[in-house]
């Protein structure tokens, strides 16, 4: 951000005679940029040569053609010397000075001829097709602006749900569309993304479509160039999550997994949470588990880390700094699409999935996608939220000996802002890995009321004899009456989809079986 700033600085006072005047660019509370301003690297040093800025933009200014003169040298570089898929410090370094593009594009656009707009989009669309080929629509493949058509697909101000779906979940979606839909009379539209016929059959997706209203599908691999994703790989469950926010036409997206159970309506993150509100992206964490068990993974992050100043959110991490196993819960990531950086760090999310880089580096070192949210957001000098506790559990009294001490279950708990339970990962059915379903069979598996809950405890997997998790060593709550009505009638209304299930599998197997 300097070297625009000193080409403001130059051209404003030299051209305009109006010393003084500042330019305003938008940051929040927890902007990361406000952590890093000042320490950035200037041109006279001498950079390494795996640097993640170099090489830095040269800082001649001599007003807009001299920025954009440096910009096009800039645009050259990143073209022809690609980004390899080790180098995911490097793709923040440029996503950085991309972003610092598109600040003089918002900033400087009324001192520009048609010309100079052009020639700057024009260089901003080709380091993005460069770095992220992904972004073109695989029905406009010589598109030269694929950037700004994606982002004219989102449709102003609206907001809504996204979840991943997949003939094998198929359970746990029609749990979690009863739950926001049925139980919790949430309006917000739903869009079930997945990667094709093959991973989400038609017959399902219509099933999909008649359990509730305003229930729409989306297949992310048309909408978005499948060659780089992979998408339609069998293994490429995990990585369809980024590219379903990408491609989504939601403005503002809550991206949710199907075994995620909300306890107050989606809305409150939107509208109540002040993290999201501050930065435009909120993330969750994981449980505070496994202390120094994943020595590689954090010797990558640190490696990646190596020349970057750490943002406020990472210097707060238990995980990152203390050496704990998992940051992030991916049950729900909720994103402000309309924030130009919020793009750039979910571009970072997504190349962490595209299939060369996610089969060597990002599912090498990392629990699927959930760890390239925040790392993705991190190295491209994007603000982040994260919530202010680490998971909790929900579930059921346990004791060791003597009276119950602890809390056992197959969740992670999140709470709001006022430490009331917001939602949770794990979904409704007792044993949740007791399957999901196939081609609309519910599954096995039984439901069981949770009774308490507790958070910032010591929390170990596998821990009872029934092979659940559990927490102890803080304060055992039980669960209230607001969440003992929402899950009761969560399972309710699960038992109802179940059966549907049932009915619709068996006649579609009879159909099946009769047409040969």
């Amino acid at each position: 951000m300097w070297m625009f700033l000193l080409i403001w600085q130059h051209y404003h006072g030299q051209n305009h005679g109006s010393a003084g005047q500042k330019i305003k660019r938008k940051t929040t509370s927890s902007s990361q940029s406000e952590d890093t301003q000042g320490k950035e690297t200037k041109s006279s040093i001498t950079l390494p040569a795996d640097h993640p800025q170099h090489p830095i933009v040269p800082t001649a200014p001599n007003g807009i053609e001299a920025l954009l003169s440096s910009i096009a040298k800039s645009t050259e570089y990143f073209v022809n010397v690609a980004i390899q898929p080790s180098e995911f410090s490097q793709l923040g370094g440029r996503l950085q000075v991309l972003s610092t593009w598109l600040s003089a594009r918002e900033t400087l656009s009324s001192l520009m001829s048609s010309s100079q707009l052009t020639s700057l989009d024009s260089h901003i669309e080709r380091t993005i097709i460069s770095l992220f080929p992904f972004t073109r629509h695989p029905k406009q493949p010589k598109n030269a602006q694929p950037f700004t058509t994606l982002r004219k697909s989102f449709e102003e101000g609206s907001r809504g749900i996204v979840i991943v779906g997949h003939k094998s979940n198929l359970r746990h979606i029609l749990h979690a569309i009863q739950n926001i839909r049925t139980v919790l009379n949430s309006s917000l539209p739903i869009q079930v993304a997945h990667a094709g016929d093959r991973a989400f059959p038609p017959s399902l997706r219509r099933f999909i479509l008649d359990s509730a209203p305003n229930v729409t599908t989306i297949n992310i691999p048309t909408l978005l160039d499948p060659k780089p994703t992979g998408l339609e790989r069998p293994d490429a469950a995990p990585a369809l999550r980024p590219f379903a926010a990408l491609a989504s036409s939601f403005e503002q997206v809550i991206l949710i997994d199907p075994k995620t159970i909300f306890l107050q309506p989606p809305t409150a993150v939107l509208d109540n949470h002040s993290a999201y509100r501050a930065t435009g992206a909120l993330f969750f964490h994981d449980h505070l588990y496994g202390k120094g068990d994943s020595k590689e993974r954090h010797e990558f992050w640190q490696g990646l880390m190596k020349y970057h100043p750490h943002s406020r959110s990472l210097r707060s991490s238990r995980v990152y700094n203390e050496g704990y196993a998992e940051e992030s819960d991916g049950g729900v990531v909720v994103l402000d699409k309309s924030r130009t950086n919020v793009m750039l760090g979910l571009l970072h999310t997504c190349w962490q999935n595209s299939k060369r880089v996610r089969r060597d580096y990002t599912y090498k070192y990392g629990n699927g996608d959930r760890d390239s949210w925040w790392l993705g957001f991190e190295l491209a000098g994007v603000p982040y939220s994260w919530e202010s506790r680490y998971g909790g559990t929900l579930g059921w009294l346990h004791k060791r000996t003597g009276k119950p001490d602890r809390v056992c279950g197959n969740t992670n708990l999140h709470l709001d802002e006022r430490d009331r339970p917001l939602w949770f990962s794990g979904g409704l059915v007792e044993s949740p890995n007791e399957g999901g379903g196939i081609d609309g069979a519910p599954g096995t598996g039984s439901y069981k009321m949770p009774t308490h809950w507790m958070v910032d405890g010591v929390f170990q997997k596998m821990s009872d004899e029934k092979g659940r998790d559990c927490m102890w060593g803080d304060t055992i709550h039980n669960v209230g009456l607001k969440e003992a009505m929402v899950l009761e009638e969560s399972i309710e209304a699960a038992g109802r989809a179940d059966e549907k299930s049932r009915v619709y599998a068996m006649t579609h197997r009879k159909a099946k079986k009769e047409g040969g």
